[in-house]
């Protein structure tokens, strides 16, 4: 499946949302912007702020019209291949979940790392998260680190 630059349209006649149309959201993606914030309860400074900085990424996924899925991520830079992608998160407005909306935004936002010199784009998840966990293979992720441990060290929070 060959994307053009930003946009996607993914059809799918297993599924009970037949097209979605996927892109790479920015600042100037305003209309879509108060479904976004209201829906998943994003802070409007903050992606404002986040949306400055050209290592972060988001993308969108609409049915009709209308916004359906968001993931946002971080481009990280490394010194022994090209850039990676890491995927933060990925949300599905509660009345689209369990239609594919998050399989087929997902697998945009992997071709779009693929074709845009991306060495690779990895997520994180629980194992317990089933559904995440067939998202992500179904795109062709693996997962062979049985003994990965994540360590998280919280500062002040202001």
């Amino acid at each position: 499946m060959s994307l053009s630059t930003n946009t996607g349209i993914y059809r799918s006649a297993s599924m009970d949302i037949k097209e979605v149309y996927c892109e790479l959201f920015t600042k100037d993606s305003e209309s879509l912007a108060d479904t976004i914030l209201e829906e998943l309860e994003i802070d409007e400074a903050r992606l404002s702020e986040f949306l400055k900085h050209h290592q972060n990424l988001a993308f969108t996924a609409k049915y009709k019209d209308e916004v359906c899925g968001f993931i946002y991520g971080y481009t990280l830079m490394s010194l022994s291949t090209a850039p990676q992608l890491f995927i933060y998160a990925v949300d599905v407005l509660s009345k689209f979940q369990n239609k594919g909306i998050g399989s087929k935004l997902f697998q945009y936002v992997v071709e779009y790392s693929r074709e845009n010199g991306f060495s690779e784009c990895f997520v994180m998840t629980n194992k317990s998260n089933k559904s995440a966990c067939r998202v992500y293979e179904k795109a062709g992720g693996k997962s062979d680190y049985e003994d990965e441990i994540l360590y998280v060290i919280e500062h002040n929070k202001n």
